[in-house]
């Protein structure tokens, strides 16, 4: 259904497009023509066919702009110039003819014609011209002296179209060349970068490191064009062209050239191995000679016009058992390198190969030191705090500078829940750091741990060409994780024998990550998983020192600290603050009939409802004993009485086990104290709390009781008095 419908829509836009041009091109005929018949000279703006004129004008510039903004017409900028040409002679005939103050927008149209492209340039002046005698013959009362006139605005006018259109064309040549030489040089640095061949890498940051492969750029392009040089004055040659394989993978690259010919290119070309008389060369490792060459020079790669060469040499550029380049010299004249040039030139080879592995050694022993460095400091970030999230996200930021990523991830595993959680990204929605799924709906993280569960060691994942498979890998269940990789390399974090998370790097071009990456990564992601393990052991110690051990509530200290902290708030603004003290009744008769494991799971089964009841700015706590509190942020005495109302009925509901006499089931006291309605003071909240569960007990237990209907019970027994 998709090619059908695709087909019937572009008939219909050529259509649409052939019924513009019916109407456009015939239009601006008739109105030229209406142009040079001066219909306006003498009788202006009281002519009879003033009205009719602008309509059509009007209706001819609506179809225009109609037919490139709408239709997406190109090449419809000369039909403008026409249209503004035709307005243009209108207002000189009402304005006097060729008396008009207005004959000098001619020249502003033609320049501006001009700055578009030189054809359309000529095809305005000379309508311009044609328009303007025949309006002047018509007028039949022009002299001599004014076809003089006209003649000097002629010239005139054809000096602004061709001075105007020269000087435009050759700004944009010379704008080309420069681009072009840009370009050369930026693919020349990317050329020599040695990540890109599987070598090393800059680690510092990317303005360095593209500075860095300029100037080994130039360095090289200098010392071969040297070198070429010197081979010019030995062996004559047409044209002598130096391509390259820097990346190690078998496309050979245009990298020096120098020719008596004009018709080089000025962008590198480039053969693949076996492909034209270059890659043969390369993927036989043999001299290719050519004494009368049949094939297109322009299919030697550096010609962008036919050139009479007649005879062709490649010879390639071998280092240990790889070709490295090709050296191709070409003539004018048959049979230009016999054997004995040949030998000479065979000569030079070594050089060539010389100046490729000097460059590659020094530029190596370069980025091994600034290596060391860039390790060095992303040591210092990985000790520079223990805060896990903080720590990664500045350490994602560290290995862009050492590695080409577009996305990073790293995941932290919870082995209680089988799940990850996304400690740090980058590349991705930032709104995603933070949340969790099971590792079971991620395919790759479920192969990683298998692998590790089988065999214990932590390999690296590497997939160099995903191709348009990337956002179907099964990486992230969530959407906005899904990304339309190309290159993705993974690796678990390990510490102590133990599986703590992943880290993930992905690229949206293939074979991004080249060996050094991943051995680099390797090492790194070593370091990376102790500091870790160390923060999230760090983060255990502290929440054990923070929350009880049997019930994992906040403890007692770590609950008045937290309860200092919300007085400190309630003192600076003022809103609702309600304290739940609550025991649990008979909890000595639990004890001393059941024994002591019963009553401790008779006290998990109350803080377990605890959790599930309080809401995420409240916070719980075991009190002591079987006392627990929760601190209820923006809450009154009546939201607090309806929640502690809802535990006391579930817990009595609830069977927290079955004992040797059948079920177990237990019922709490709870008292309630809020600020400001029981009190100003918040020191005195814990002790009006307090009050207000002794009253609960004493009144019958299982059941909650308000600080203030204390209040309101001794202000009874007084006024009884």
């Amino acid at each position: 259904m998709g090619r059908p419908l695709q087909e019937i829509l572009r008939r219909r836009d050529e259509q649409e497009k052939e019924n513009l041009r019916k109407i456009l091109i015939p239009g601006l005929i008739l109105y030229g023509i209406a142009a040079s018949l001066g219909l306006f000279l003498r009788s202006g703006l009281t002519s009879h066919l003033l009205i009719p004129w602008i309509i059509g004008y009007c209706s001819l510039v609506l179809t225009l702009s109609y037919a490139v903004l709408f239709a997406k017409q190109q090449s419809n900028e000369l039909f403008f110039f026409i249209l503004a040409v035709i307005g243009l002679n209108f207002l000189i005939q009402i304005t006097g003819g060729d008396h008009s103050p207005l004959f000098a927008f001619y020249f502003i149209v033609t320049s501006a014609a001009a700055f578009r492209h030189r054809t359309q340039a000529y095809i305005i002046g000379i309508f311009i011209l044609a328009v303007e005698a025949l309006n002047l013959f018509i007028a039949g009362s022009a002299s001599r002296t004014a076809w003089y006139i006209f003649a000097g605005f002629a010239g005139s006018l054809s000096g602004v179209a061709v001075i105007t259109s020269s000087v435009i064309h050759r700004i944009r040549i010379q704008a080309k060349e420069a681009k072009d030489n840009y370009a050369k040089l930026i693919d020349d640095a990317e050329a020599v970068d040695p990540l890109a061949g599987g070598s090393n890498v800059e680690a510092l940051t990317e303005r360095r490191q593209k500075a860095t492969y300029v100037s080994v750029a130039r360095e090289r392009e200098g010392a071969f064009g040297d070198l070429i040089d010197v081979i010019s004055g030995i062996i004559p040659a047409h044209t002598y062209a130096l391509f390259l394989d820097d990346r190690d993978e078998g496309v050979f690259t245009l990298r020096g050239i120098r020719s008596r010919s004009r018709s080089i290119s000025s962008t590198s070309m480039e053969f693949s191995r076996g492909n034209g008389l270059i890659g043969i060369c390369a993927a036989q490792n043999q001299p290719q000679y050519q004494p009368f060459l049949v094939i297109p020079p322009r299919s030697l790669g550096y010609y962008t016009q036919d050139v009479p060469v007649k005879s062709f040499l490649a010879m390639p550029i071998v280092q240990g058992e790889r070709v490295a380049g090709v050296l191709a010299v070409d003539s004018l004249e048959h049979d230009a390198f016999p054997v004995e040039t040949q030998k000479t030139l065979g000569r030079f080879i070594p050089i060539f190969s010389q100046i490729i592995e000097k460059i590659r050694i020094s530029l190596e022993m370069d980025i091994r030191a600034k290596n060391l460095a860039a390790l060095h400091e992303m040591s210092s970030v990985l000790n520079s705090s223990l805060e896990i999230s903080e720590v990664l996200d500045k350490l994602s930021i560290q290995i862009r500078s050492a590695v080409p990523y577009d996305f990073c991830i790293f995941l932290l595993y919870d082995e209680k829940t089988d799940s990850a959680t996304i400690a740090a990204l980058k590349g991705y929605d930032s709104r995603m750091s933070g949340v969790s799924f099971p590792i079971s709906q991620s395919a790759i993280l479920t192969h990683m741990m298998n692998q590790w569960r089988d065999r214990r060691t932590s390999t690296v994942h590497h997939y160099p060409d995903l191709g348009d498979r990337g956002r179907e890998i099964g990486l992230f269940p969530q959407k906005e994780l899904q990304q339309p990789l190309k290159s993705l390399f993974g690796r678990p974090l390990v510490a102590r024998d133990k599986f703590i998370g992943a880290a993930f790097l992905g690229s949206i071009r293939s074979h991004i990550f080249t060996e050094y990456h991943r051995n680099f990564m390797d090492t790194l992601l070593n370091q990376v998983s102790m500091v870790v393990d160390n923060s999230m052991l760090h983060r255990r110690i502290l929440e054990m020192a923070r929350t009880d051990g049997l019930t994992g509530l906040l403890n007692h200290r770590t609950f008045m600290e937290k309860l200092a902290e919300e007085y400190r708030r309630l003192d600076r603004e003022s809103r609702p603050f309600s304290i739940l003290l609550m025991d649990i009744d008979k909890f000595k008769g639990v004890n001393d009939k059941y024994g002591h494991p019963v009553g401790d799971v008779a006290i998990k089964s109350v803080a377990k409802v605890l959790k599930e009841a309080g809401r995420g700015s409240d916070f719980v706590a075991r009190y002591g004993g079987e006392e627990f509190a929760i601190g209820m942020v923006e809450t009154d005495s009546r939201g607090a009485f309806k929640t502690g109302e809802r535990i006391r009925k579930i817990l009595e509901k609830t069977m927290v086990t079955r004992v040797t006499d059948g079920e177990l089931r237990i019922t709490v006291s709870i008292g309630v104290s809020s600020f400001p309605e029981d009190t100003k003071i918040v020191a005195d909240l814990m002790t009006m709390a307090d009050n207000a569960l002794y009253q609960a007990k004493r009144s019958g237990r299982n059941r909650v009781c308000l600080y203030r209907e204390i209040v309101k019970g001794e202000t009874s027994e007084v006024q009884k008095k």
